[in-house]
């Protein structure tokens, strides 16, 4: 035994190719110095070694051999039957190079791990002494899936790249529909689609087919379905690129969600209509800013309050909405127009579907000296392998692969008014900031940058009819529609042949909104984004809540807050004051989309918990109840502000309650 084992030299990193996964170069390493000794028990070890400490989840590479000066035969003698060699996969191909680089080691690193071995090889021995004990399982089956690792992160499903004021952020981002992943909800419904005019693997549909069925089902196309009769040559001669008169997936899509120019589930735009000049431009700093030098000194800090309130309140509530801060800013009249909201990187973009990476390695090479923004570093830093100074395309796709500052998970629930929105920030963010969350928002908060993440949603407006819609159509009164009431254009929306679900030729108020609400409009699967600097990030630092809304005690704080951003010269430039970024998202018919993403206050129409004495004092709606508001005698007033700050909170008339 001892002879054959001296004359045979076992190539211990080809047997391995059976046996180690990715990540056992190191045990390769040590079973092939092992092997060197020729020693029965070091080989032994050498298996051991393999068998035991590796990933056997990987797929079957080429048969191992053992080599003599004689002969070279397969150890897989279950192919020996074949006359011709079998093809290598590319990446079995990959994978035995890969090991056969580390068989080939250089003679330092065997070195190395052969002078470890040796303070080790008393552990090693009982180790091989012991090797009937081990819990292998060699009838396993090699292809079952390991069990997953709980410490494992998962990647999210979008990348935002969103450049800011301070420097570039990187946002991950998750949407669930109903719990179901976006992209699966949004394909599902495209499948529904084509089952539905006769698509199959073997033939697409036809145009004619496609028509028919949109211009038929207004609850699923919603307007879409509305522009199609009269147009049929029209749409066929723009949305057929092939000119085969027949539909492919891509077109599909391209036409489906035509009016949203978005073809696929989610898509980010961007702007940088309002970065800078939302702060130098800010009405409320200007009014504030008595001398107009774009600066603030003490003087014009302390008397702040009073400013904001002469200058901006124009209804004079003591109270100050994001609509009288705007009448005195010249808005750019289209601030999404196309040519300000590109996907060449100087804006915010997604980073899913087709990706210019010559573009946006352009747009990254102006922000290397940029600083960090909620993070230790700045991402294009790190992008920048070579260190040139220059990011490459080749570099700027690398960012696939870095950590995002902070995740988002948006969820929506349909049939219920229902989203939420989670956000995860990474170690490093998370010691320099905050996250406040509400119900369909949440702000992450920092000493010198502020994020606000907001959703809406309206996914079922076309989806039901409204009561007195179904009144007025319903002219006998007798509790049903039939076809004679129904106007020509209202058969388009509500089709009886669709809509009768007893078969009785009439429609009930119940029947018609069962049948819509069952239908999934094709805008429940379609997400868009907008992020930017706020329109005012002055007043976006002042509203303390971040409900788009500065109540009376938040102005009268206004010069208690300035005063901490004083620079040595005793001045506060508008620079200094905190940029805010706007991360807004949302789903419905995208004609609302101007609507959707306006900046307005957030809902306060919920339950209030105070007494309705206070209630009914709090005449501006601000959830205080001021000095100037309380009815009754100061004295009473100054007993319930226990924290002597001249408003009572909810919690202070509730304690006194």
């Amino acid at each position: 035994m001892s002879c054959l084992l001296g004359q045979c030299q076992i190539d211990v990193a080809t047997l391995a190719k059976a046996w180690i996964g990715p990540g056992c170069h190191l045990l390769a390493k040590v079973a092939a110095v092992l092997t060197k000794r020729a020693s029965l028990e070091s080989i032994a070890l050498a298996g051991l070694l393999v068998l035991s400490g590796c990933d056997h989840t990987v797929g079957p590479a080429p048969a191992p051999t053992i080599a003599t000066p004689e002969v070279k035969q397969e150890l897989n003698t279950s192919t020996s039957a074949s006359t011709s060699p079998q093809p290598v996969p590319d990446e079995s191909r990959r994978e035995s190079d890969r090991i056969e680089n580390v068989s080939n080691a250089d003679s330092a690193d065997a070195e190395s791990i052969d002078t470890t071995l040796e303070t080790t090889s008393i552990q090693t021995n009982a180790e091989v002494d012991g090797l009937t004990e081990l819990d292998v399982n060699l009838d396993a089956d090699p292809t079952a899936p390991s069990p997953p690792d709980p410490t494992a992160t998962t990647e999210p499903a979008y990348r935002l790249w969103i450049p800011t004021s301070m420097g570039p952020l990187l946002v991950g981002l998750d949407v669930l529909i109903d719990d179901q992943p976006l992209r699966e909800a949004f394909d599902q419904k495209l499948s529904m689609v084509r089952k539905a005019i006769g698509a199959t693997e073997e033939l697409q549909p036809t145009w004619d087919q496609l028509l028919e069925h949109v211009a038929g089902d207004p609850a699923t196309f919603g307007q879409t379905a509305s522009r199609v009769n009269g147009q049929e040559k029209m749409l066929i001669k723009r949305y057929d690129r092939n000119k085969d008169q027949r539909v492919d997936d891509q077109e599909l899509t391209r036409f489906l969600f035509r009016d949203s120019n978005v073809n696929g589930e989610f898509r980010l735009f961007g702007t940088d209509a309002f970065r800078w000049a939302n702060r130098s431009e800010s009405p409320l700093f200007s009014a504030i800013d008595r001398n107009q030098d774009r600066k603030l000194d003490a003087t014009e800090i302390d008397l702040a309050a009073d400013a904001l309130l002469r200058e901006i309140d124009s209804n004079a509530d003591q109270c100050i909405d994001f609509a009288e801060s705007s009448r005195g800013r010249q808005n750019d009249n289209d601030a999404w127009r196309r040519n300000r909201s590109n996907r060449q990187g100087n804006v915010a973009m997604d980073l899913s579907g087709f990706v210019n990476w010559s573009d946006l390695s352009y747009a990254m090479g102006g922000l290397l000296e940029e600083t960090s923004v909620l993070g230790p570093t700045n991402p294009v830093r790190s992008l920048d392998a070579n260190r040139d100074e220059w990011i490459s395309a080749e570099e700027a796709e690398s960012v696939l692969g870095i950590d995002p500052a902070f995740s988002i998970t948006v969820r929506f629930v349909s049939g219920e008014p229902v989203i939420s929105t989670e956000v995860a920030l990474t170690d490093a963010a998370e010691s320099t900031t905050t996250i406040e969350q509400g119900a369909d928002r949440c702000w992450i908060v920092g000493t010198a940058f502020q994020v606000g993440v907001t959703t809406s949603d309206t996914p079922t407006t076309g989806n039901r009819i409204p009561r007195e819609v179904f009144r007025q159509l319903d002219a006998d009164n007798n509790g049903a529609i039939d076809e004679g009431e129904l106007p020509d254009v209202a058969k388009e929306q509500f089709p009886l042949e669709q809509l009768d679900a007893d078969g009785d030729g009439k429609l009930s108020f119940m029947e018609i909104n069962q049948t819509l609400g069952r239908k999934q409009s094709i805008w429940n699967v379609q997400v868009r984004g907008r992020a930017a600097e706020h329109p005012d990030a002055v007043f976006a630092w002042f509203d303390v809540d971040h409900d788009q809304f500065l109540s009376h005690r938040e102005i009268v704080s206004v010069p208690e807050r300035l005063h901490t951003l004083l620079d040595k010269s005793g001045t506060v430039p508008a620079t200094k004051i905190p940029d805010t970024l706007m991360i807004q998202f949302g789903r419905g018919q995208p004609d609302q989309d101007e609507m959707r993403f306006e900046i307005n206050r957030s809902d306060v129409s919920g339950t209030d918990p105070r007494p309705s004495w206070a209630i009914r004092m709090d005449a501006n709606r601000d959830g205080d109840v001021s000095e100037t508001e309380f009815i009754g005698p100061i004295k009473t007033f100054r007993g319930l502000d226990t924290d002597q700050d001249h408003f009572l909170s909810a919690a202070e008339v509730l304690e006194e309650h």
